[in-house]
């Protein structure tokens, strides 16, 4: 029977691009149309997707990096009457959309709603679950969670069968995994048309095993292959026959109908129905991007890569659907999306399609059907890594900023794939230095950390990989080598390299020639090998080229992302190492005879401020997966026998990666000076007020210049900020507010600027350094601590030589009473083991020096690196503008780019500024 359909989520699916393109903000407040209150934890969603959000408690929500074009808002909110608006988001734009929205008259509870149910509406509740959910396989796992918010009036229309739901309609989706939210505006159906509209709200189900994920992402792909948004898509692109629709015609002078058909479609072909050919096929119209599907008379449909429940033909076993189109013309776009969708009446299987079949908007079809057709080989799941750092060699107790790209065998992989990068400081002898975690995003690694300043070597290499990439041996690593000099060595000038080659990187600044602390402003341009400007994701660093000569990096960017010399035909089935994709632990539980028990384990987080319950096998192994957590953890582990014995708990330390380092790496030659670099000639001492002695042994920064001891702390009255507290007492601290944030920021003396852009001192407590990350600075690590748990502050206003970069703005160190120490010893108690573990290296800030800014005189300016950011993106017309201060330097400087295209076009630039 063929019927008008008019189902405004069913048919027509679109994939969305949110990496690159043009994107929006949509913001507003949702109020009480009667009372004007804020309506807090109001669902807001775009209509059809996963993209949804709740509103605050003043009733605002934002909804950020939306698709550019129409959208249609949903509201939705317990006790309200559902909303939608139609709105239109231009390209950057931040559209504001406020709303008020009606409660429902009267309110019925659940009890109340069942009670009023009977056995008519129980029948007619089934019809309208075949009717809305469909009766095909996906219908059979999908069901209604909250059915008795559905009423069934009597329809003023002869033979129509209507239904309403004041309240959104649950639905549960088993063999999608989504759960939606559907806001039902209306449901009509009748022998010659149906029609479902309303707004559904998307939300992905979570697996309960890697089995049933998989599931999922194989029926997804697969109802949308056979869909007819895929059908228009690929008639569009002239693939349809490939992509298994094959498309059919009534021959004239045949059959009229299809009842006096024989049941052998090879009898019918030729007879009454032949190839549908049209000339044209497609033809373009207005707007662009909008395009004519020539589609006259009655259109049989072979869906030739499926099977079907029920066959129209013996010999033709798979779904089978009939299209006439009001007019003979379907109007789509690019992606097969219908534009005149009341135009087309379908019969057959794609009749049968219900909400069951329902994939959300910003469902990436071609993503999931290339990992379906995706041969799993060693070359297809390739993956390499290339770090682009801040500057090209460091001094001991530098700061390293870096940017990691990633090149993936396949793109629509990198989900998939890897999701913690290793990344080490590798002696010449090969030893290793530093060993960090860093996570990964979207394909992208952002990340630092400190050089120690005892650095005596000069040859270092830094590595990264990750766990994946062992299994492709040691020469698919990323390995650099790295000049890392004391204070009196330098580069030799003769080893100044220039002759760069750049590839699709242009910049332009606001002025040839600059001075001293004076602000450049620079506009990069991106272009693909045609010279065409695209959008990209691009990491930037400058620095002062007469304190660091420019040398050439050993290991270009192309180099290092070269996917080639995997063969074609390897597989997986050897590989060893599994994908990180994320922090895993692994322990063993034994007995007294040292052989592994069975047990219940409990571990305990952080001086016992969580707890979590695991299991040891029978051989004793246990594992802790899925972890994420930044810098380091404490972890407690207990475990008892039977008899409430303890038993001994250890954690398994992973194998390292072996070192495998070239005979002949690079090193640019160096001299040696009298002169340290970027320390101050003569440091002028302050006098040492209140300067008491203590009989601990020195400190690595050596005598303090002010000791500050706890009792005095709280006797300022000001002991709920340690900040303020510590101020009162140390002459030459100063504490200011951070514009409308109210962030404090610290200054001892005029100060230096750091490496990083920071005029702030470092913390330490009970020795160890408390590192700013995130929006995180000196006073917020301060603030943390309890003035009365404290012995001393010891607070150093010179520079600390020893403390290389991060001591150059002093130090203030605070000491804890010895019961209230931050280690771990003495919190065990019989039968735990205590471990320190080590979580993703927290992300520092490079802080961009802003001399408009600052209102405090800078005694030296002394920075090497000017500017550093690994977030910048340039937009659709492939343009993006930056702006740095010089420092007391007014030589030349150098602006290094790098960064990947949209569609992984490699963009590599160096350029020298300022030149004299």
């Amino acid at each position: 029977m063929n019927k008008n359909v008019f189902l405004t989520l069913f048919l027509f699916l679109g994939i969305a691009h949110f990496i690159f393109g043009q994107t929006g903000t949509l913001s507003g407040v949702v109020k009480d149309a009667e009372t004007g209150e804020t309506l807090p934890f109001c669902n807001v969603f775009i209509n059809n997707t996963t993209i949804s959000t709740v509103t605050d408690m003043d009733g605002k929500f934002i909804l950020s990096n939306l698709e550019a074009g129409p959208l249609e808002v949903g509201f939705s909110f317990m006790g309200y009457v559902a909303e939608t608006r139609k709105v239109t988001l231009n390209p950057g734009g931040n559209l504001t959309v406020n709303l008020s929205m009606k409660p429902f008259a009267t309110e019925l509870s659940d009890v109340e709603i069942k009670a009023s149910r009977d056995k008519n509406w129980e029948r007619d509740l089934r019809k309208f679950q075949n009717l809305f959910i469909g009766i095909d396989d996906a219908a059979s796992k999908t069901k209604i969670l909250n059915p008795w918010v559905i009423d069934f009036p009597v329809g003023a229309d002869k033979g129509a069968f209507v239904a309403k739901a004041d309240l959104p309609i649950e639905i549960e989706n088993q063999y999608l995994g989504y759960k939606i939210t559907f806001n039902l505006s209306e449901f009509f159906d009748s022998p010659t048309n149906y029609r479902i509209v309303g707004a559904a709200r998307f939300e992905e189900m979570s697996p309960e095993s890697e089995i049933q994920k998989s599931t999922w992402i194989k029926n997804r792909a697969e109802i949308y292959r056979k869909s007819p948004m895929n059908m228009f898509r690929s008639i569009l692109n002239g693939t349809q026959e490939r992509e298994g629709f094959f498309l059919y015609g009534d021959k004239a002078g045949g059959s009229a109908s299809r009842n006096m058909r024989s049941d052998i479609f090879a009898n019918e072909l030729g007879n009454s129905v032949v190839v549908y050919k049209a000339d044209p096929l497609v033809t373009p119209t207005s707007p662009p991007g909008h395009y004519f599907i020539n589609l006259k008379g009655r259109i049989e449909i072979h869906y030739q890569k499926g099977f079907a429940q029920a066959n129209t033909y013996k010999d033709a076993p798979y779904p089978i659907s009939w299209l006439e189109v009001n007019g003979g013309k379907v109007k789509v776009k690019e992606n097969g999306m219908v534009i005149n969708p009341q135009d087309l009446v379908f019969s057959g299987d794609m009749d049968r399609k219900r909400i069951s079949n329902l994939l959300p908007l910003d469902y990436n079809a071609e993503k999931a059907i290339q990992l379906q057709d995706l041969a799993k080989t060693a070359k297809n799941y390739q993956e390499k890594v290339y770090l682009h750092t801040d500057k090209p060699y460091y001094y001991a107790g530098d700061q390293v900023f870096f940017k990691g790209y990633f090149a993936y065998g396949n793109s629509y992989l990198r989900d998939e794939l890897s999701k913690v990068l290793h990344v080490e400081l590798v002696s010449g002898e090969r030893d290793m230095v530093i060993e960090k975690k860093f996570q990964i995003r979207d394909g992208i690694v952002v990340g630092d950390f400190y050089l120690p300043d005892s650095l005596s070597g000069e040859k270092y290499f830094l590595r990264a990989y990750t766990n994946w990439m062992r299994n492709y041996g040691p020469n698919q690593y990323f390995l650099q080598p790295l000049s890392i000099l004391d204070p009196y060595k330098r580069i030799a000038p003769e080893e100044t390299f220039t002759n760069w080659k750049n590839q699709g990187a242009a910049i332009q600044a606001d002025k040839t020639q600059f001075g001293t602390r004076e602000k450049v402003t620079v506009t990069l341009k991106v272009a693909n090998d045609k010279g065409q400007s695209i959008p990209a994701t691009l990491s930037v660093g400058v620095w002062d080229a007469r304190q660091l000569v420019p040398v050439k990096r050993t290991l270009e960017m192309a180099n290092a992302l070269n996917l080639q010399g995997v063969s074609e035909n390897l597989g997986l089935d050897r590989f060893s190492y599994p994908i990180e994709k994320s922090l895993k632990l692994s322990g063993t539980v034994t007995d007294e005879k040292g052989k592994g028990a069975a047990a219940q384990v409990t571990a305990f987080v952080n001086d016992f401020q969580g707890m979590i319950d695991l299991e040891s096998g029978s051989n004793g192994t246990f594992v802790l997966e899925d972890m994420e957590y930044f810098g380091p953890m404490k972890l407690a582990f207990s475990a008892m026998d039977k008899k409430g014995k303890p038993l001994k708990v250890d954690l398994n330390t992973p194998l390292k990666a072996p070192v495998a380092l070239p005979a002949e790496a690079y090193f640019p030659k160096l001299i040696t000076l009298a002169k340290p670099i970027r320390i101050s000639e003569v440091e002028e001492e302050l006098p040492a007020a209140k300067q008491t002695n203590s009989n601990s042994k020195p400190a690595i920064y050596g005598n303090p210049d002010f000791v500050v001891t706890g009792e005095e702390l709280t006797k300022t009255g000001n002991t709920t900020d340690l900040v303020n507290s510590l101020a009162g007492n140390v002459p030459s601290m100063r504490v200011t507010l951070v514009g409308a944030t109210g962030q404090q920021q610290i200054r001892i003396r005029g100060g230096a600027v750091s490496a990083g852009g920071s005029m702030e001192p470092l913390v330490m407590v009970n020795g160890a350094i408390m590192g700013a990350s995130g929006a995180s600075n000196a006073a917020d690590n301060l603030r943390s601590i309890n003035p009365f748990d404290i012995d001393r502050v010891e607070v150093v206003t010179r520079m600390a030589p020893m403390l290389g970069d991060q001591g150059r703005n002093g130090i203030i160190a605070v000491y804890l009473k010895d019961n209230l120490d931050m280690g771990l010893d003495g919190l065990a108690g019989p039968g735990i083991k205590e471990f320190l573990v080590e979580g993703f290296q927290p992300t520092g800030t490079f802080i961009p020096v802003d001399y408009a800014q600052i209102t405090e005189p800078v005694e030296k300016d002394d920075r090497q690196t000017l500017y550093w950011n690994p977030y910048l993106i340039a937009d659709d017309i492939g343009t993006v503008t930056f702006s740095f201060y010089t420092n007391d330097s007014d030589g030349p400087v150098v602006v290094e780019v790098r960064g990947l295209g949209i569609d992984g076009e490699l963009i590599v630039g160096t350029f020298i500024l300022n030149q004299k």
